[in-house]
């Protein structure tokens, strides 16, 4: 029946769908069959492209192209079914054909693909050059066996030409055989094998293909002599039935088993044609050196052939295999010997033996050695368990018989005690444990193990390469197993297979794996380690994708993962942001639990955000609009319960506090962000809510506290003030007063009802404690500074008031103690009340005295010449805190000396200033102010300037000190501000330098 263009098309779709598949479940030569899906599916794309143009006619060429590729593709097809179906021994026995088919259909099938491109190209203008590039591929693709695999079919052909006959050889054959094709030695698997080889001969002969038939049938006959498809308890019975008929005592070669030419016991014998037998590779060289006779015989040879002599060699066999055993009593008994060097000589030899032939191996097990070799690992020599580990090791290695019965003798237990021993030791220790965990059943002992997982975790940072990776294997190995494991692996430190079913896993898997994240107590180092090796993308997934139940887990990870600042970037590169935003502003009712997780990993995300530049768009990314998302936080915060609000005010305060984002504060604050705190504050009662709204308040007023002067009521006000006298918590202290330190200092309205509300006291109790036991410096600097509105000059009263609760020595005491700002804000305090200080002097009138009556004597103040004390007139005098603020000019601190050299003038006004001079002289004060001359700060030089003009109006300081401020007021005559350059002049002249000096000017 003729079939359409379109009906071939689809026929053919539908068998590429099928055929890639099938592929997958190939059983050998996986890679192969993966690369050949991989175009499959490249064609079915072209197909496709095909099907969909209308325009293509039911031509003849191109009919007869399809119909060709129907074939191929079925041919294919029967190829794919065969490496499904067949048994493992026969696929990699005809591994070389069958990828020679494999390799002639691929050819064929771009050939015909090609044919298509030439004659209908104009339909595929854009991709031309892509397809013609796949097809020409699909031509020219080649598919080659592995050097095992050539290796192993090598020896079948030498095994079937030879005709052997020897167990050790079809032993080491079916060894090679398994391990190439991924199998166990297991006795029942290998005869499994077998039966299903002689089944697939069967089929051949049903087939009529007496061929391959015959070929399968000698392939199976030469692999029946293998021991080790019988099981070892067979073989040990085989074992003890020979070994009790030989004698106790080695037996001598016989002559004609040693080569006439080296003497020695001959490997390979081989006979010539004058009927004399040597060794191959003896004879070999002898006729290579151009000798043509017998070297016995001495008769000239017609031919230099070689026959293999086989009945000699199964006797050399027998005699070796004989002996062996014989030897093995003689090994057994010294090995329990307690000299060391016999033992170490005797592991030697062993070693050597089992090295050789694959069945002395199972002779080992079967003379009872095993057993000792696995208690020389009690040894207490290091030596003596090092060679019984490389022994251990050689004999058990691919056999899973042998591996179980090492383990029932305690191999795994005495290996985990060698693990914790140097590293030559722990090296064997691991690669033996590696050998075993290739057993999924004895991996299953393995986990049982006291300490197996926590002890291969350390090894896995172990410095010796080769230790690492075999511990890193010997882990993979056991995670398979159950996954679990990974769990108690990434526990102890191990996060590999974890991180591996987190991204391949099923999804309860990866629902568990993303549990443990969460659970895991880690450190920075581990996050970042973990976001590094790939954890990120299947997470994300997880939360955008998933049920309830994953996004939970998703999310308790994300929530330990962020903590790390580092990782804070490569979070927002993987696209975290949208759906954890998308989770705390959806409509939909969803857990609780859900929208207080991503409140939180919003939150350390802002955390993380908080030093750089432009957070906004950093946390963000460009894919989100970040001011309406930030207003969409604020008002989600009235709409929430308190674990969540916490979070999202964490994070409103995180974004606001570089001093960078000022518009976005600004924003806030325009969108009613401080009434709507306020008004949170004030019908909230959870505590940590009010904190951190006081926290965010304080962040967004930090430059512009008029509206929050404007909108705090008296009710919030004393609110605050009473969480300020009874909260243990200095943090919360900090910002309430960092709140208030915000607002105007001039807003007179503002502090009269924090007088009213109380604050005063409540200020002066925190300095007390400051000076009696220290506090955190955020809350003494806040103190300090909210204490500034209380001494500004313009209100006296309320600095009487200040002043007679005690507030000056509370200041002293910080000039003392207190950090750069909290001094700073002291002085300032200090100074405003000296300016009160002239005011509020009592002065002393003259009395005329008679000479019978002593005049009353009064002290009066030096500087103002009046009563003066600290109580009355707030007299810096008096309260001694002018040789503390000298001693800040001289520190030159930045943030204090600006301050100092304030409090300072206030003892050079006017009225008093020649009084004030001499104060400062004799508190060595003038050498500081001239040293503050040269500091890189305009204000504080013109500061000093206008000090030091007063202190040079006084001929005796201009003896004193005019040199020593001769070039530093010089230099400020040329590079100063004008007002500097202005002063110093004036200071010149003083100092009658100006004029000597002109050329300077």
């Amino acid at each position: 029946m003729s079939h359409t263009i379109s009906d071939l098309l689809s026929q053919l779709r539908v068998q590429l769908a099928e055929t890639a598949c099938t592929a997958k479940d190939v059983l050998i030569e996986k890679e192969s069959f993966a690369q050949l899906s991989s175009y499959l599916r490249k064609l079915d794309s072209f197909l496709n492209e095909i099907q969909l143009k209308s325009s293509i006619n039911d031509s003849h060429t191109l009919k007869t192209i399809l119909e060709s590729l129907v074939t191929k593709i079925r041919n294919l097809d029967d190829l794919v079914n065969i490496c499904r179906t067949k048994s493992k021994f026969y696929l990699f026995i005809n591994c070389r054909s069958i990828l020679k088919k494999l390799q002639q259909i691929t050819n064929d099938i771009g050939r015909n693909l090609s044919l298509i491109s030439v004659s209908h190209m104009e339909i595929f203008k854009d991709s031309k050059e892509s397809i013609m590039r796949i097809f020409q591929e699909m031509q020219d693709l080649k598919f080659k066996t592995n050097l095992v695999s050539d290796e192993v079919a090598g020896k079948i052909e030498i095994g079937l030409q030879e005709n052997k006959e020897s167990s050790s050889y079809s032993n080491e054959l079916l060894f090679q055989i398994a391990k190439a094709i991924g199998i166990e030695l297991s006795p029942s698997l290998l005869k499994t094998e077998l039966e299903q080889l002689k089944k697939d001969q069967k089929t051949a002969e049903l087939q009529r293909n007496m061929a391959e038939a015959l070929q399968i049938e000698r392939v199976a006959a030469l692999l029946s002599w293998a021991d080790d498809a019988r099981p070892l308890e067979e073989r040990e019975k085989q074992y003890q039935v020979r070994r009790v008929s030989l004698g106790a005592h080695p037996i001598l070669p016989l002559k004609s088993f040693c080569c006439p030419i080296t003497q020695e016991v001959m490997e390979d014998p081989v006979e010539i044609a004058s009927g004399h037998t040597y060794e191959r590779a003896a004879i070999q060289k002898w006729f290579a050196d151009g000798h043509t006779t017998c070297p016995v015989s001495f008769i000239t040879v017609s031919n230099f052939e070689l026959r293999h002599n086989k009945v000699l060699k199964r006797s050399i066999d027998e005699w070796r295999e004989r002996n062996f055993m014989i030897q093995l009593t003689s090994m057994r008994n010294k090995l329990a010997s307690e000299d060391e060097m016999t033992i170490l000589a005797t592991l030697e030899e062993l070693h050597g033996m089992c090295e050789l032939r694959l069945i002395h191996r199972h002779w080992v097990a079967a003379e009872g050695i095993l057993p000792i070799l696995v208690k020389l690992l009690k040894s207490s020599g290091r030596n003596i368990r090092k060679k019984a580990f490389s022994t251990l090791i050689m004999i058990i290695n691919g056999n899973l018989e042998l591996k179980e019965r090492a383990c029932e003798e305690g191999v795994i237990e005495l290996s985990m005690c060698a693990l914790a021993r140097d590293v030559s030791e722990s090296r064997q220790a691991v690669n033996l444990l590696l050998q075993l965990s290739f057993e999924q059943s004895l991996c299953r002992q393995l986990t049982k193990a006291h300490g197996c997982i926590f002890l291969l975790a350390a090894l896995t940072k172990c410095e010796v390469p080769k230790v690492a990776e075999d511990a890193k294997a010997v882990l993979e190995n056991i995670s398979k197993i159950n996954e679990e494991n990974a769990v108690l692996m990434a526990e102890a430190g191990y996060f590999g297979p974890l991180v591996q079913h987190l991204n391949e896993g099923a999804k309860t898997t990866q629902m568990i794996m993303a549990n443990a994240l969460s659970q895991i107590k880690a450190t920075d180092v581990t996050r970042r380690m973990l976001v590094e090796m790939g954890v990120l993308p299947p997470l994300v997934k997880m939360l955008s994708e998933g049920n309830l139940e994953q996004k939970l887990a998703s999310l308790g990870a994300l929530k330990d993962l962020s903590l790390c600042f580092e990782n804070r970037d490569i979070f927002v590169k993987a696209g975290v942001m949208q759906p954890v935003l998308k989770l705390l502003f959806t409509k939909k009712s969803v857990l609780t639990t859900l929208r207080e997780q991503a409140a939180t990993v919003l939150a350390n995300l802002a955390s993380a955000t908080s030093s750089s530049s432009n957070c906004l768009t950093d946390l963000f990314g460009t894919e989100l609009e970040p001011k309406p998302t930030i207003y969409r936080l604020l008002s989600l915060i009235n709409l929430c319960g308190p674990v969540i609000q916490i979070q999202l005010l964490k994070a409103l305060h995180e974004l606001s506090y570089p001093h960078s984002t000022n518009h976005l504060k600004a924003s806030m604050r325009e969108a009613g962000a401080v009434e709507m705190l306020l008004s949170l504050y004030d019908v909230n009662t959870d505590a940590g809510v009010r904190f951190h709204t006081i926290k965010l308040l304080h962040s967004i007023t930090r430059d512009d506290g008029e509206s929050l002067a404007k909108q705090m009521q008296y009710e919030v006000t004393q609110s605050l003030v009473n969480l300020l006298v009874n909260s243990p918590i200095e943090e919360e202290k900090a910002a309430v007063l960092g709140l208030f330190h915000n607002t105007p200092l001039d807003d007179s309205d503002f502090t009269d009802m924090l007088d009213k509300a109380e604050l005063l006291s409540a200020l002066l109790t925190i300095l007390q404690m400051a000076a009696d036991s220290g506090l955190m410096k955020e809350l003494l600097e806040s103190a300090v500074g909210v204490l500034l509105r209380f001494t500004v000059s313009s209100n006296l009263q309320l600095q009487k008031k200040v002043v007679s609760c005690g507030v000056i020595p509370l200041l002293l005491d910080v000039l003392k103690w207190g950090t750069p700002l909290a001094k700073c804000r002291a002085i300032i305090s200090l100074g405003q009340l000296s300016e009160s200080t002239w005011k509020q002097t009592c002065r002393v009138k003259k009395v005329t005295s008679f000479w019978c009556i002593s005049p009353q004597v009064v002290d009066v103040c030096r500087v103002h010449g009046g009563v003066c004390t600290v109580e009355k007139s707030f007299c810096l005098v008096e309260a001694q805190a002018v040789p503390l603020l000298i001693e800040e000019l001289k520190e030159q601190d930045p943030v204090v000396v600006g301050s100092a050299l304030g409090a300072v003038t206030t003892l050079l006004y006017d009225e008093f200033w020649d009084k004030g001079v001499d104060l400062i002289a004799e508190s060595g004060g003038v050498t500081p102010v001239i040293n503050l001359l040269t500091i890189h700060d305009t204000n504080a030089q013109e500061c000093a300037l206008w000090i030091l003009e007063r202190i040079f109006r006084k001929e005796r300081y201009r003896l004193m000190y005019g040199n020593s401020a001769q070039l530093p007021l010089i230099s400020l005559t040329q590079d100063g501000t004008n007002k500097a350059r202005h002063q110093a002049a004036k200071i010149l002249a003083h100092l009658n330098i100006l004029q000597q000096q002109s050329s300077y000017f």
